[in-house]
């Protein structure tokens, strides 16, 4: 068993979505990976796709996730699941935070194939 305190937590910003690692192989995770997130109001992630499955649970907000070519809304409390391999992007209505996860070492690309080296997965 392992512990990671919350002070532990590095938070990394990217395009006003602020996250911080909570379960990364740094942290002792070796199957699934989690992480703890804010997004500022109107802000939104880039859109990517990943080979594995991500479940987002939104604690706080509403916003809206486009995935493929369909659009769901989402508020506090809603959980989105993003299929592997769809192109998707999360879009922050209101200041939102979420808890997410996926199996650990999934590789997360750009629209143009470029993998994104994301910091709070370290």
């Amino acid at each position: 068993m392992t512990i990671f305190r919350n002070e532990q937590n590095e938070v990394h910003s990217l395009h006003g979505n602020h996250i911080a690692g909570v379960a990364t192989p740094t942290s002792g995770a070796r199957q699934v990976e989690m992480w703890r997130g804010r997004m500022d109001a109107q802000s939104a992630s880039p859109p990517h796709r990943h080979d594995t499955e991500e479940v987002v649970l939104f604690l706080k907000g509403s916003g809206r996730a486009t995935i493929s070519d369909r659009e769901v809304q989402f508020q506090a409390g809603d959980t989105v699941l993003l299929p592997a391999g769809e192109l998707h992007q999360l879009f922050a209505d209101t200041e939102c935070e979420f808890v997410a996860a996926m199996p650990l070492g999934g590789t997360v690309k750009l629209p143009d194939g470029v993998v994104m080296d994301l910091p709070w997965r370290r």
